[in-house]
């Protein structure tokens, strides 16, 4: 909250990425220096505090939403909606996935990474009963998104993907809300269910 506080937190620009312009950006290089100068550690302290921000999905990148990492150079970010922060501990639900996978699908005409493939259909095998539901609400959550300013549709489609990135973590990536003896420090290695 204090890195948002108009007068005191980092300064945000309205910023270009690729044809569009996204309000309220601001640059991996101002997050860390905005660290360092507030809260008066050392950058290598400061960079990993950084990437826990980012990691833990309280700030997204704009240009390589899959990246969870802060880039300490002009690299674009946001801050995440607070409805959207771990600390909110509302459950990310297989049916709100399946929803957001189902609008993915739509928008992508079919195409997703191998893993959300195999997600979207392990889930419409679970949760089958309700699927016409799950396609109703990702057609309607579509058409709304396509109403949208530009930029407001690439803010929020970046903010949900970060998301999801951090509550249904995609193969090789460490999940960072893992918890308890059976957490995979590995990203290689598999999870013991």
């Amino acid at each position: 909250m204090e890195m948002q506080n108009p007068d005191t937190g980092i300064k945000m620009h309205t910023q270009r990425v690729m044809i569009t312009n996204i309000p309220h950006a601001l640059t991996g290089g101002d997050i860390l220096q905005w660290i360092i100068q507030h809260l008066k550690i050392a950058e290598e302290e400061a960079l990993n505090l950084g990437n826990l921000i980012v990691k833990y999905g309280y700030i997204y990148p704009l240009q390589e939403p899959k990246n969870l990492t802060l880039k300490t150079d002009s690299s674009l970010y946001r801050f995440q909606t607070p409805y959207f922060w771990p600390t909110q501990q509302w459950a990310a639900d297989d049916t709100d996935y399946a929803i957001y996978l189902a609008k993915k699908n739509i928008k992508r005409k079919g195409v997703l990474e191998e893993y959300e493939k195999e997600h979207y259909n392990l889930l419409n095998k679970k949760i089958n009963y309700k699927w016409d539901f799950v396609i109703m609400q990702a057609k309607e959550q579509y058409r709304t998104g396509k109403e949208r300013k530009k930029a407001d549709r690439y803010a929020l489609d970046c903010q949900e993907k970060a998301y999801w990135l951090v509550h249904r973590t995609p193969p090789g990536m460490q999940d960072v809300l893992d918890y308890g003896l059976d957490r995979v420090t590995d990203p290689n290695e598999n999870k013991v269910n």
